[in-house]
């Protein structure tokens, strides 16, 4: 009897090493373990990316949330020829409006263009604005105007950008440290309106981010 069990653990050792050192075995191993990453990563990716698309609401002020394709680039800028976007918004030169001791007022022109729908755009809303990464205040667009398919809008009035005396006062000392010709910045913008697609008006908010360079205005007012 003793010598059967002997026997016996001798055979199921002998079968353990064997199929650790099957190469058959390990292949199977480290097919199951990369199956494993993968799906562990997947998961990781698909939690981002979930995260990512949580960061706006369904809903902003009643208006139902549209992804779109925007490009947006200043006067000078062309639309290239592979660009795909639905609509283009070109932004004009800043100009100084008002300098006062509570800041300094700006005013830029903006132009759209849509090849995808027509509508009326009701007010536009500013949101984490920075200029050369100081923040800024830029007036809530409460001006209404029209939108037409294929065809050029220009702004009924300009988009106002306040920076306050304190910005001022940083953006004066960087700008005689080193003054810069073209300022970086960036935001996003909320568009909201009323916009037809066939026969049908649907009422969205559409999200646009800002990041582009434009000309110094402040540069400009020094050198004449």
């Amino acid at each position: 009897m003793k010598f059967f069990c002997r026997k016996m653990r001798n055979r199921t050792r002998i079968s353990t090493e064997f199929h650790k050192s099957s190469p058959v075995i390990s292949k199977r191993n480290n097919r199951r373990k990369f199956v494993q990453s993968v799906f562990v990563l997947f998961l990781v990716l698909s939690s981002f990316i979930f995260a990512e698309a949580q960061d706006l609401p369904k809903q902003i002020r009643g208006y139902k949330v549209y992804q779109a394709k925007i490009s947006v680039k200043t006067q000078t800028d062309k639309n290239g020829a592979a660009d795909k976007s639905e609509t283009f918004v070109k932004i004009g030169e800043p100009e100084i409006a008002d300098v006062s001791l509570a800041g300094i007022t700006l005013e830029v022109s903006a132009e759209i263009e849509s090849s995808a729908q027509s509508g009326t755009v009701d007010f536009v809303t500013f949101q984490d604005f920075r200029v050369n990464d100081l923040a800024v205040d830029v007036e809530e667009y409460k001006e209404s105007f029209q939108l037409e398919k294929n065809k050029a809008t220009t702004l009924p009035k300009p988009i106002r950008i306040f920076l306050d005396a304190k910005q001022t006062l940083r953006g004066a000392v960087n700008e005689s440290k080193e003054s810069k010709e073209e300022w970086t910045v960036t935001g996003k913008v909320f568009v909201f309106g009323r916009f037809k697609k066939s026969f049908l008006k649907f009422k969205r908010v559409v999200p646009i981010e800002i990041n582009l360079k434009i000309k110094n205005p402040l540069r400009d007012n020094q050198t004449t």
